[in-house]
């Protein structure tokens, strides 16, 4: 009898490895997927929302019942905060982008509520 492992228990031992591997990439894989769509789709729901609340401090919009801001208009005026020491606000697809310019459109509607869109530039 030698001292050494037999072929049977190193293929056992690579085996147990390569299962354990395969578990760990498959958990850890989701931890380095790209998610700036998401984060970007979750920026669009916070400048909307805020945007709409930003509407109703706007007597001229109840007046000419719609209007088209920025999302710069927001910063200024106060009401979006996700911004860097210069009062951008980055965008998550492009980390050199902002989303100053990035065009809302205000409409007031009949109940006295206000909806805000993300105009889509072409």
């Amino acid at each position: 009898m030698g001292n050494g492992f037999s072929i049977k228990q190193i293929l056992i031992a690579i085996g147990v490895v390569g299962i354990f591997t395969f578990i760990v990439i498959g958990t850890t894989s989701s931890a380095f997927k790209d998610n700036s769509d998401m984060y970007y789709e979750q920026t669009e729901k916070m400048i909307i929302h805020n945007a709409e609340i930003y509407g109703k401090t706007l007597e001229s919009l109840k007046t000419e019942g719609s209007m088209v801001i920025t999302v710069d208009d927001l910063v200024k005026a106060g009401y979006y905060g996700d911004v860097d020491g210069d009062g951008n606000v980055k965008n998550p697809k492009n980390s050199k982008a902002t989303l100053n310019g990035l065009k809302i459109k205000l409409v007031y509607q009949s109940d006295g509520s206000i909806k805000a869109s993300i105009i889509e530039e072409e």
